[in-house]
């Protein structure tokens, strides 16, 4: 069954859907995102074993969402 998703794409899918509509709806919270990917760069550039470990958890893409 090649059209199967699975749940995990699934809560991709709509919450992406979500924070694009709540951002047409709250201009800042786009702005808000952007501060938090921005805090987020910049912790993880400083606190290399931070990095790390995140890598090793494979939770570092949940970060760039």
């Amino acid at each position: 069954m090649a059209n199967t998703i699975t749940a995990d794409e699934i809560r991709e899918q709509f919450s992406q859907a979500m924070s694009a509509m709540y951002q047409q709806e709250v201009p800042q919270y786009g702005t808000l995102l952007e501060l938090v990917a921005d805090v987020n760069l910049a912790v993880l550039e400083n606190n290399p074993t931070l990095h790390e470990k995140l890598a090793n958890a494979d939770e570092l893409a949940r970060l760039k969402r």
